[in-house]
């Protein structure tokens, strides 16, 4: 038996190992042991170790989830990452996820609960039963933060009026976004039902909500008690004309779904809008605009402040763009983008012209020197072919829809020679292809004609293409009828990762074009792909020309960077919701 005195003095460890023996040998805790109390003794002691040992596994997990770096940075850094992650997807409650988030450990609980911003998110979602209970809980947790409120059902709008009444003064946007297989043409009394309350600090409007059976252009509703004329970001779908409702402070304008209608705003009226609105700083109309059979003869409109338009036309919708244009005074600063709707089948379709006939007042088209040409891209979820011309701060691009199989090889030359036009090509110093899909639609004798007309080109970059072609234009060029040197200042061709390649061909171009009296040298760069360097059937020479560089993808290949064909960076606000669809 172990006396009172080694029980006091024992360890934690000797004491559980003692209860084990114990309990191995049939011991109770009911049974009393009057010679040395150790009955007694290790029921007190489980007793303690069972309230420390919770406590004890707390300690140590908090103490664990201070070693993760993510851990060690400021609350405010990791805050401001849960807010991204949070809005990573369209369509997920940003709060539901960042109760998800705080479910991780106690520091991120405690900075999601510690920053009321992570909260201001309100999402009212069409079927969700339990909605207001769940935004009841991010407006408790938002505290005095501002809110955003999105709204994706047609049903129940005098009680969520009822609902966000109480906390309007803190409302700074509201996205009513209806699913279009939810929308009816009785969408505009459900906007004034669910708009009844004042926004006095109301900055951001989207109001999406498409509408069936309509032939006429709906009416916007006074929402809101006819008081937003301190919106800056206003994204209108579907409405047209919107009486009693003034706009002086736009920076952001979209409008878009009002081809459908017969009678919409005249050209005078839409001027006026802009006219009204001096500090506009992005301007997307998608599928909308002043009616086609309206003009205005006023001078151009300066907008001083604008940075990014966006247009884009259907087929009936075409000429809005260059309609538009004509009317406008722009700085030097600002992109244009225009995606146009084609119908493959007749090439007329891209008549007329994206761009207006006399560009002279618009800066943009007088500064670029860097020509795009590329097919690998997606606009509204279908593959398109994209060309751009642009500088370090602005450009002008206009995007064509691929439908059908057999539009690869049907207009994007074309289409390419219409772009030219609108653009000085006599200041572009920079080439980018990459054409995986539409490469066989231009000929050899198409980029024959477009290097002639690239006089001051520097540097050529070919990327994952089929570059026969144009490898073939470049090497049949020779003195044109003056005798003048074709791409005289040519110093750099870069190939990465070409689909086909006839290397003795290229060489022997190489060769030539050193043997010309030129003052300045080229250099030759081929980036081939590893794993399809076997089909090339390629038999690269030992001794290659000292301007010559042949590398294999994925190296470390001069001064050729890998992203050599991103376009300069764009303002997303219009190009990213709420305002607009991903370009």
């Amino acid at each position: 038996m172990t006396s009172p005195a080694l029980l006091s003095g024992a360890s934690t460890a000797s004491l559980l190992e003692a209860l084990i023996a114990k309990f191995e040998n049939g011991f109770s805790l009911d049974e009393t042991d009057s010679t040395d109390g150790l009955s007694e003794s290790l029921n007190v002691e489980i007793r303690r170790l069972a309230a420390l040992l919770p406590r004890v596994h707390i300690v140590l997990a908090r103490r664990q989830n201070t070693e993760p770096i993510i851990n060690r940075i400021p609350s405010e850094i990791l805050a401001h990452i849960f807010k991204l992650a949070s809005t990573a997807e369209a369509d997920a409650h940003p709060a539901r996820r960042i109760i998800t988030l705080s479910l991780v450990c106690h520091h991120w609980r405690q900075t999601a609960l510690g920053f009321p911003a992570l909260w201001n998110t309100i999402h009212l979602q069409e079927g969700a039963i339990h909605d207001f209970q769940f935004a009841a809980l991010c407006l408790e947790r938002s505290k005095e933060a501002s809110l955003s409120i999105i709204i994706s059902t047609l049903f129940r709008g005098e009680q969520i009026s009822n609902f966000f009444s109480p906390y309007s003064s803190r409302i700074e946007s509201v996205s009513i976004c209806v699913p279009f297989k939810c929308s009816s043409h009785d969408v505009p009394r459900f906007l004034l039902s669910t708009c009844g309350f004042f926004a006095p600090r109301l900055k951001c409007l989207r109001l999406c909500t498409a509408m069936w059976g309509s032939y006429h252009a709906p009416v916007l509703p006074s929402i809101f008690g006819g008081d937003i004329s301190r919106i800056t970001h206003l994204h209108v779908e579907s409405f047209s004309p919107f009486p009693g409702h003034s706009f002086g402070h736009l920076t952001h304008l979209a409008l878009s779904s009002q081809s459908q209608y017969e009678k919409r705003p005249s050209m005078t009226e839409f001027l006026d809008l802009l006219e009204a609105n001096s500090y506009l700083e992005e301007l997307l109309l998608d599928d909308a605009g002043p009616s086609i059979n309206t003009s205005d003869s006023r001078p151009p409109i300066h907008l001083p402040h604008m940075q990014f338009l966006t247009f884009v036309a259907t087929l009936t919708e075409r000429a809005v763009a260059s309609r538009v244009l004509s009317h406008l005074q722009l700085p030097h600063l600002c992109s244009i983008r225009v995606h146009r709707d084609m119908d493959p089948s007749h090439l007329d379709e891209l008549l007329p012209s994206p761009f207006p006939d006399d560009v002279h007042h618009l800066p943009t088209f007088a500064i670029v020197e860097k020509l795009s040409l590329r097919d690998d891209l997606k606009a509204f979820g279908e593959g398109s072919v994209r060309y751009s011309a642009t500088s370090r701060q602005s450009g002008v691009s206009t995007s064509y829809r691929l439908r059908g199989s057999e539009t690869h090889d049907m207009w994007p030359e074309a289409a390419l020679n219409s772009f030219l036009h609108s653009i000085p090509c006599s200041q572009i110093r920079v080439l980018h292809l990459n054409l995986r899909k539409t490469a066989s639609s231009f000929h050899a004798d198409a980029w024959r004609i477009l290097f002639g007309r690239l006089t001051v080109l520097k540097e050529l970059y070919l990327a994952d293409m089929d570059v026969s072609n144009v490898v073939e234009g470049m090497v049949t060029l020779d003195r044109d009828v003056k005798d003048m040197a074709i791409l005289p200042e040519l110093v750099k061709v870069c190939l990465i990762r070409p689909t086909t390649l006839d290397i003795n061909v290229l060489l022997s171009w190489n060769e030539k074009h050193l043997t010309h009296e030129r003052s300045i040298n080229h250099t030759l760069i081929i980036v081939l792909d590893g794993h399809k360097m076997s089909s090339l059937g390629l038999e690269i020479p030992v001794c290659l020309p000292g301007n010559v560089q042949i590398y294999t993808a994925g190296s470390t290949f001069g001064d050729v960077p890998d992203h050599s064909f991103e376009e300069p960076e764009e303002p997303l606000f219009m190009t990213c919701p709420p305002f607009g669809r991903d370009m």
